[in-house]
């Protein structure tokens, strides 16, 4: 036999049977070697990762935030207030003691008007933050109800003195002026400002057609007693009859709209999902009681100003000759919205 086939068989002694054994011995030798081997060595990364830094990742993420310092309640009503007041609209605010003084120092009804004017902006802004406020702190109706209301605190006021001085032409431009102002100013407004800002706007259709609707029957009720006072035959009684009706039925729509918002149909009113939450320290919110006083101490000074500015409209409208119903239509309406 050749010795290449000599190599090939079992050594002399050994027994034929066993040869196999002794070769698989060797080979699972071999193969827990290599594991040991491989065992010993470090991990090798996948995508660029190892098999550490994913434990390491999701235990820092699992840290837990830093706290916000916790606030007093003097802190945090200074806070709110210091935070609803120091803007930039509020640089106006100058003007509030010269309105107030300008009537009782003598001055023309030009300056009395333009002083008065002015600071009745910043006022109604601080009114408004003031009332959102307040609704934080009461249900859905009632802060629906409050923001209603309190939110055209202004013009309310000023139809209210308007009303005592007799210029009801001031009244009547002044309630069509802000309807308008709503429909077209403000909404204009708003979409030139969404479109500069955003490369896409949404916003809840359903929630602005209705109050766009709403709008709608507001300006229909009030132009249909003009309309009726223009038809041959009509008296001024059926006149007054058909606006006091005209206004009792947009008091029924208003509140029905508002139980229809809130109640109903709340779900059409939401704000559209998908915004991502901001992070950080939470915003200050004044109190009820906070947010009561600064809402009565603002409609108080509203109040003084309103009253400066509506006696002075006569004068400015004889002097300069600027028509009432560009005061109330145009002017006014500015001064609420």
């Amino acid at each position: 036999m050749s010795s290449k086939y000599a190599l090939m068989t079992p050594a002399a002694g050994t027994n034929q049977k066993y040869a196999p054994t002794i070769i698989s011995q060797a080979s699972s030798k071999t193969t827990s070697a290599k594991v040991n081997k491989s065992s010993d060595e470090p991990p090798s990364p996948v995508g660029g990762m190892t098999e550490e830094q994913p434990l390491i990742e999701v235990q820092e993420e699992r840290k837990e935030k830093p706290l916000a310092p916790v606030r007093t309640f003097w802190e945090n009503e200074l806070a709110a207030i210091k935070q609803m007041t120091f803007q930039r609209i509020n640089i106006l605010l100058a003007f509030v003691p010269l309105g107030l003084a300008a009537k009782p120092a003598g001055w023309n009804s030009a300056l009395v008007f333009s002083c008065n004017f002015i600071a009745i902006v910043p006022l109604a802004s601080i009114l408004g933050g003031a009332t959102e406020a307040m609704a934080t702190h009461t249900g859905q109706m009632i802060g629906g109800l409050l923001n209603a209301t309190f939110g055209n605190a202004v013009e309310m006021i000023m139809c209210v003195q308007a009303v005592k001085a007799g210029l009801i032409r001031v009244v009547q431009g002044n309630l069509l002026g802000s309807i308008l102002s709503n429909m077209l100013l403000v909404l204009g407004m708003a979409i030139l400002g969404g479109g500069i800002f955003h490369h896409d706007s949404k916003f809840n259709s359903q929630g602005a057609s209705a109050n766009m609707t709403c709008q709608v029957v507001a300006s229909i009720s009030i132009c249909l007693p003009t309309m009726f006072s223009g038809v041959q035959g009509s008296t001024e009684k059926e006149v007054l009859l058909l606006s006091r009706i005209c206004s009792m039925f947009l008091c029924v729509v208003y509140f029905m709209f508002l139980f229809f918002q809130l109640k109903t149909h709340s779900e059409f009113f939401l704000d559209e999902e998908g915004e991502a939450e901001e992070e950080g320290e939470p915003e200050p919110q004044l109190s009820i009681g906070g947010s009561t006083a600064l809402l009565a101490g603002v409609t108080l000074v509203v109040a003084g100003c309103s009253e400066s500015l509506v006696d002075s409209i006569e004068d400015v409208s004889e002097t300069f000759g600027l028509p009432k119903a560009f005061i109330g239509v145009i002017l006014l309406p500015i001064v609420g919205n």
